[in-house]
């Protein structure tokens, strides 16, 4: 065994790395590099995409951003902005040498912490120090062909919510880049009303422009926007990593309304199972969204520290960014869409 580890960009080996990712069986979608097209020119940071090789055959894969910030600090994250990627590899030995290869890189370049979003467990990381979290967990659906299957088990009382929202004149369409205008309005006044920096709009140019298939789902009543979400497709799975609702609209339950219409519409694609995206587990929003009957798959975030550096907390229930988070919701939403893109850039 020799194995070697080399930076993609230096080694221009593109296509190997993509026929890899294709092949593994764990790869999540953002391990391919459309995704590095999607982030990169919406964030500006710098990637450093690591190749484990074994006699010229690729074995391994780790994608890594470096951020770097005078209000959140230095550090790599395996994805930032996204909801996996970490270390992709055939066997312990390409893991452990590729996470050797990032804590090297970590502490050439004087970063304080490494952050690997797995969604599944890699012992050579636990082995070599590096810390365990797991509170985040994804929540994904297993579908059946027919949606009347899941309408059955859903309560009483969330299939009145939604059809409430039908008899106000709730609609539903799929959509692409034409439907961005009318999700960005209502994702802005969302994270705003949740005292957080929204992400720049090309950012969702982006994932609808380079992501292999990414599909915009988008709730209307009376005709205006009020609730939607970015849908992404890797084979049999659909992922649903951004979703928002007009609060002002609660009473009339966009969101249920949304959530329903996204099962129906997996159900008629012809996937297996449909992602509802990570949350904390025991928030207010992993309770929302067990009322759909997912399966809770716990996530695996490693962290790779330097010497004196402690685990990194970014999180809005953070008490040290209260009075901020505070102060955000009561910005008035242009200057808050204005503020947000400069600040989140270095929010992974």
């Amino acid at each position: 065994m020799n194995i070697e580890i080399v930076e993609l960009e230096e080694a221009g080996r593109e296509a190997a790395w993509q026929t890899y990712v294709k092949s593994a069986p764990l790869a999540s979608l953002y391990h391919g590099l459309e995704w590095r097209d999607v982030l990169l020119p919406a964030f500006g940071h710098r990637s450093w995409y690591l190749m484990a090789q074994d006699e010229a055959e690729t074995r391994g894969v780790l994608p890594l951003i470096e951020l770097k910030s005078s209000l959140f600090g230095h550090s790599f994250v395996s994805l930032p902005f996204l909801d996996y990627g970490g270390i992709l590899a055939d066997g312990p030995e390409y893991e452990a040498a590729l996470a050797t290869a990032a804590a090297d890189l970590a502490t050439k370049r004087g970063a304080h912490h490494i952050e690997l979003r797995q969604a599944f467990a890699t012992g050579k990381c636990t082995e070599a120090g590096w810390k365990l979290r797991q509170h985040k967990a994804a929540l994904v659906i297993p579908l059946d062909a027919d949606a009347g299957t899941h309408w059955a088990g859903l309560s009483s009382r969330l299939r009145g919510k939604v059809r409430k929202a039908e008899r106000s004149g709730a609609t539903f369409s799929v959509g692409a880049a034409e439907e961005l205008d009318d999700f960005y309005r209502v994702f802005g006044l969302n994270m705003r009303d949740l005292g957080t920096p929204v992400y720049g709009r090309a950012f969702f140019q982006n994932i609808l422009q380079f992501a292999n298939d990414a599909t915009l789902l988008m709730v209307r009543r009376k005709g205006q926007p009020a609730a939607g979400a970015i849908a992404v497709r890797r084979g049999e799975r659909v992922e649903l990593p951004w979703i928002c609702s007009d609060y002002s609209q609660s009473s009339f339950f966009m969101n249920e309304y949304l959530y329903w219409n996204a099962i129906q519409w997996a159900c008629r694609s012809g996937v297996r199972e449909l992602n509802l995206g990570r949350c904390s587990i025991d928030g207010g929003t992993f309770r929302f969204k067990m009322q759909w009957n997912p399966e809770v798959r716990s996530l695996f975030w490693y962290y790779w520290l330097a010497s004196g550096s402690e685990l990194p907390e970014f999180s809005a229930n953070n008490p040290k960014y209260a009075l901020a988070v505070r102060c955000w919701k009561k910005m008035p939403l242009p200057l808050a869409n204005r503020l947000g893109p400069w600040i989140v850039r270095n929010i992974p």
